[in-house]
């Protein structure tokens, strides 16, 4: 049985993997909206279809809470910079 819209599968996780290997700053927090957007519209997708796919929401889920935290991070970096710039 095919997944279904296995592009769309494949499509979040090449768009996901390009945020988690983006190491300039200039472009990392683009890159994890727009992979942030593309797992919220697989996970809607998926689950329109009846969610049948448990391994593939499950990673979904797993990817949209790693760019959370990143996005977390990266804010608290920003945060602490602009705090040492104000000294």
């Amino acid at each position: 049985m095919q997944a279904i819209g296995s592009s769309n599968q494949t499509l979040w996780k090449q768009v996901y993997q390009d945020a988690l290997l983006e190491f300039d700053p200039v472009h990392h927090r683009t890159k994890l909206e727009v992979a942030k957007r593309a797992i919220e519209e697989r996970v809607f997708e998926v689950r329109s279809h009846g969610g049948s796919d448990r391994r593939e929401l499950t990673d979904l889920e797993d990817a949209r809470r790693i760019i959370v935290l990143l996005e977390g991070w990266e804010q608290r970096a920003e945060d602490e910079k602009a705090s040492t710039m104000r000294r």
